[in-house]
């Protein structure tokens, strides 16, 4: 079975910086350290953070499936990096 949408923004959660995630939207910097830590739920407004933040990994975050030919991959694919 493939990992949901939360799974998929809690691993991107990992590989981000929350202050960067605060200055990108509306989302205060205690509660991206609450989702982090499981504490709180990830929400919609979140995703769409997560996307601006990494966005060659919108179209996964939100499907799981990788699109190389529109630029779009999943963390680990070696074309994303650069």
């Amino acid at each position: 079975m493939s990992e949901g949408i939360s799974a998929r923004g809690l691993r991107l959660l990992e590989m981000a910086s929350i202050k960067k995630l605060t200055e990108l939207g509306s989302t205060d910097y205690l509660r991206w350290q609450n989702i982090k830590r499981h504490k709180a739920r990830l929400g919609a407004d979140e995703v769409e953070i997560l996307g601006k933040a990494f966005p060659n990994y919108r179209w996964w975050l939100l499907t799981g499936e990788a699109n190389p030919e529109l630029k779009q991959f999943s963390p680990g694919d070696d074309e994303s990096v650069g």
